[in-house]
């Protein structure tokens, strides 16, 4: 009886170091975005996130690639002088930014 109680735990604990892994580094406690990029944008070169939460005015994180273009961002909405909509239409006036919404999957019904 032991070793099975020792051998649910064990894959309890597994299923647990594996999760990071895919879901990505972290979970989103502010606002998921997609941004979809022009093409040859480079959003892993060094400062380019930074630039993108200067222009936003709060802070952003990268999460994860989505496909082509496309990548997923947290917005962390931690101003009280800037709205999420107004920080996403400051990066939509952007020129390497082709398109800037909400995530919807995370946040069904949400407006673009």
């Amino acid at each position: 009886m032991a070793e099975r109680y020792a051998a649910l735990f064990l894959a309890a604990l597994m299923m647990y170091a594996c999760t990071p892994v895919a879901i990505g580094k972290h979970a989103c406690s502010g606002q998921q975005i997609i941004i979809t990029f022009g093409p040859g944008v480079d959003v892993m070169s060094p400062g380019f996130t930074d630039g993108l939460s200067t222009d936003a005015g709060m802070p952003i994180e990268y999460m994860r690639h989505l496909f082509g273009d496309h990548h997923l961002y947290c917005v962390q909405h931690l101003s009280q002088t800037v709205s999420i909509s107004d920080a996403l239409k400051r990066l939509q006036n952007r020129a390497d930014i082709q398109r800037v919404e909400i995530d919807r999957l995370k946040h069904p019904g949400a407006a673009r």
